[in-house]
């Protein structure tokens, strides 16, 4: 085992929901040879909640947690705020459909749980509204699919609306849609004020190092050797939680994927601009089609606009790339809100998500001394929270009931090599961005 680092992370500067956070100092890089019982590689959601059991479980150990960049500014910090419960399924009816939907739903369910409870135990003020989340389509050609999977959600017994014409208006303050399927178990959140909390209350026995980026890992008579720009540490134990970046480091690249999305956030809107779109309650839609537009208004009545997805050429974007996608977000925030100025819009962001082919995770043991865990397929808020403690808990052998569970839903079908797989993939973008257009 051993790999060169391919392309590096980096992270654009205009995150609107880093925007608004305190500034905090950075932690130094990792400097000079070191040594340590273990090494997570990436101060995302996954990895600080795996570094934050293994100090619970191995409290003895040395655990230095590795950054490529700003711990917890990464996708941990530019998702759209969704802890997801039940995703949109075409909902066939049969029994191995419905048994299959119910696993996934009950550990959607149990990574909103894990989040609640890292909430609640250590304060974080991260704007938590447990109001749900719509599914909504303007197109007459989703009508089916929407149905299929209220259909679906009520033989499981999971709570849920079907909202049409004015209530789908009341609810978002806008009358682009025609149909929707509220999901009540669902939460919105900040996702940048809930990356920094946790990060605030991780052990102080963790060593976290930023701004150092792994540039070779290699297997050694030991354990294992990682090297950074300015340092080198090895380590009897590695967690890979690097989620989008698992191919350039050369774990399971023929098995996950990544592509790069791109986000507005407008200002606060006055008071005259909110009621102008009929006063409603904060609220998370997602399109029924995966490449249609996602909607936020937030408790402090910002709108925020996603609509955009493509094979990265690079890993972020600079200002002028970020100036182009915006005019897309421009153009579904004013399909929407005509009553408001789309040049309200004053961020914009770009962030990796990692998606494998039949929407299945990526968990376990890899080597000796070596796990990963990442690919959550777009919904990875919660997931990665709780996929991030249980390869903690697989790697020290700590029993878990939902080990189990997970590895059921980590076997990632294979993909194509490169660069069939990057051809492909931007095939089937453009195809399906032509379909979407009317939910753009």
């Amino acid at each position: 085992m051993g790999s060169r680092v391919g392309r590096l992370p980096g992270n654009d500067q205009s995150c609107g929901w880093l925007a608004g956070l305190p500034q905090r100092d950075t932690r130094p890089p990792l400097t000079g040879d070191q040594q340590a019982d273990w090494v997570v590689v990436g101060a995302g959601y996954s990895g600080m909640a795996a570094a934050r059991q293994l100090a619970a479980v191995r409290p003895g150990d040395r655990i230095v947690l590795l950054e490529a960049n700003r711990a917890a500014e990464g996708a941990s910090a530019r998702n759209s705020g969704f802890l997801v419960d039940a995703t949109l399924n075409e909902g066939t009816g049969t029994a191995a459909d419905i048994e299959t939907f119910r696993r996934k739903y009950d550990l959607s369910l149990a990574a909103i749980d894990e989040v609640r409870s890292l909430v609640d135990r250590f304060g974080i003020q991260c704007d938590w509204d447990p109001c749900g989340k719509l599914y909504g389509a303007r197109h007459s050609r989703y009508q089916e699919k929407l149905q299929n999977f209220a259909g679906l959600l009520s033989k499981l017994g999971m709570e849920h609306e079907i909202l049409k014409g004015e209530a789908i208006k009341r609810h978002t303050g806008t009358d682009f849609y025609t149909s929707a399927v509220w999901t009540k178990t669902s939460v919105i959140l900040n996702p940048g004020k809930l990356a920094r909390g946790i990060l605030d209350s991780l052990p102080t026995e963790i060593e976290l190092y930023e701004n150092s980026p792994v540039i070779e890992w290699q297997r050694t008579t030991n354990g294992h050797l990682l090297r950074t720009k300015e340092g080198a540490i090895s380590a009897r134990n590695v967690i890979m939680a690097v989620n989008g970046f698992m191919p350039e480091l050369g774990v399971e690249r023929n098995r996950n994927f990544a592509l790069l999305l791109t986000a507005s956030l407008s200002r606060r809107l006055t008071s005259e601009e909110h009621s102008s779109i009929g006063s409603p309650k904060p609220y998370g839609l997602l399109s029924a089609d995966a490449m249609g537009a996602t909607i936020r208004l937030t408790r402090d009545h910002r709108i925020l606009v996603r609509n955009t997805c493509e094979v990265p050429s690079a890993m972020s974007l600079g200002i002028p790339a970020l100036a182009e996608r915006r005019r897309s977000h421009a153009t579904g925030f004013k399909r929407r809100f005509p009553s408001l100025d789309p040049s309200m819009l004053s961020h914009s962001w770009s962030g990796i998500v990692c998606l494998s082919a039949n929407g299945h995770h990526v968990f376990g043991k890899i080597g000796d001394g070596a796990y990963v865990v990442g690919c959550y397929n777009a919904n990875g808020l919660g997931l990665a929270n709780l996929l991030g403690r249980e390869i903690a808990n697989l790697a020290t052998g700590q029993a878990s009931d939902f080990i189990p569970k997970i590895e059921e839903r980590s076997q990632p079908s294979r993909l194509p090599p490169q660069p069939f797989l990057r051809w492909g993939a931007s095939l089937r973008l453009l195809r399906d961005r032509v379909r979407a257009r009317s939910e753009a």
